[in-house]
């Protein structure tokens, strides 16, 4: 039986249809999947770890798996796809959905500048369905470009005092960076640093890219530090690199002052109604000039303390003033032990001595005692030679 031409027609192109379908159907199915990034060509420094987000596009009606693999990296590189942060090798599309990845370029530290190419590729079996060529200028910038900055880097105190300093700590590269914190103090010294309002000190502090940290520093010079000008430089380390910020300290000197008797005990004794003149030493321990030091005392009710100087002008480092101090207790006191606050004060410090007296009763009631009684016996032996005959 003859096939009519009509037949025949049909046939030649069902035949045709069959043979481009199967020629078309790779690149179809490439076609239905893209790997894309948001910023396929990145400038970086030497030595920098680079992250690229990396998009996977199912334009298809199925689900399917994709196959991911860095086809060619630079000599001397390192190159990884990771997901949640574990290295993978593929990743699961829905239809019309997309997955992500990120790849992870490490940059060689030292490296010529110029324009390097990281190719990515997605596949399916051996069918490659997409590629990504990824451009990194290379250059010779310090790695990472992070920001240490202190809102004021000169501040002036006493030795005595805490410098607090408050600097900014910025993370510019594109991934999280932990930092170490130090640096370079003179011996003796003791630094301090606090995120911004805690209290509990770190000695190092993580930060995602992009975003920044404040950080309260605080520097105690060690005791006795001359008067002077002295630079600390603060740093941060991370794996991208070290960002550093040099602190000034204006030191003024310390303050310090010893005021005591002149044997250096505070205690003595005294008669109800009487004085007793006491030896004061003010000296000056610091390495600042003290200035304006007024003598007080508090006392007991009816007491009284005066000085042959009140007020001493200037002292200098090291030298030291004798004060004559008379104290005088109540004529009412009676036996025991009494306090005494003494206190010179410096318009920059104040320094007290609590002085122990103790008061005794007086020896001319002793006296009179002693008469009284040999007035009584005195008086009885009369008494008794008088009348004792009778």
């Amino acid at each position: 039986m003859k096939r009519s031409k009509k037949q025949r027609v049909f046939q030649i192109f069902s035949v045709v249809v069959l043979v481009l379908s199967l020629l078309l159907s790779p690149a179809m199915a490439a076609a239905a999947v893209e790997l894309a990034t948001t910023y396929p060509g990145i400038t970086a420094g030497s030595g920098e770890v680079i992250t690229f987000p990396l998009e996977v596009v199912n334009n298809g009606s199925q689900s399917r798996t994709v196959s991911l693999q860095v086809e060619a990296v630079p000599e001397g590189w390192q190159a990884a796809i990771e997901g949640r942060g574990r290295e993978i090798n593929q990743v699961y599309v829905f239809p019309q959905a997309e997955a992500n990845a990120d790849l992870k370029v490490q940059v060689p530290r030292e490296l010529e500048e110029g324009v390097y190419t990281v190719t990515v590729s997605a596949s399916s079996g051996e069918t490659v369905l997409d590629r990504l060529h990824l451009q990194i200028k290379v250059s010779q910038e310090p790695a990472g470009d992070d920001q240490l900055k202190a809102q004021y880097s000169e501040l002036k105190g006493s030795a005595d005092a805490s410098f607090n300093y408050k600097l900014t700590l910025t993370n510019n590269s594109n991934e999280e960076q932990v930092y170490s914190l130090g640096a370079d103090l003179p011996q003796g010294w003791q630094i301090s640093f606090k995120p911004s309002y805690e209290q509990q000190e770190v000695a190092s502090i993580p930060l995602a890219a992009g975003q920044s940290v404040d950080l309260n520093v605080s520097i105690n010079p060690a005791p006795g530090v001359e008067a002077g000008e002295y630079e600390v430089d603060v740093y941060a380390v991370s794996a991208l690199g070290q960002v550093s910020e040099r602190l000034t300290l204006i030191v003024s000197g310390s303050y310090r002052m010893e005021y005591t008797t002149a044997s250096e005990r505070l205690n003595t004794e005294l008669v109800a109604g009487q004085e007793r003149k006491i030896t004061m030493v003010v000296r000056n321990t610091g390495s600042a000039p003290l200035n304006n030091i007024r003598l007080s005392a508090q006392t007991p009710k009816d007491w009284n303390v005066s000085y042959d100087l009140e007020k001493i002008d200037f002292l200098k480092p090291g030298e030291e003033q004798q004060v004559t101090a008379t104290i005088t207790a109540s004529s009412k006191a009676i036996a025991g032990d009494y306090a005494l606050t003494l206190t010179a004060y410096a318009d920059e410090i104040r320094k007290v001595a609590d002085m122990r007296v103790t008061v005794k009763t007086s020896t001319w009631w002793g006296l009179v005692g002693i008469v009284i009684v040999i007035l009584v016996c005195g008086g009885v032996y009369w008494i008794f030679r008088k009348y004792g005959r009778r």
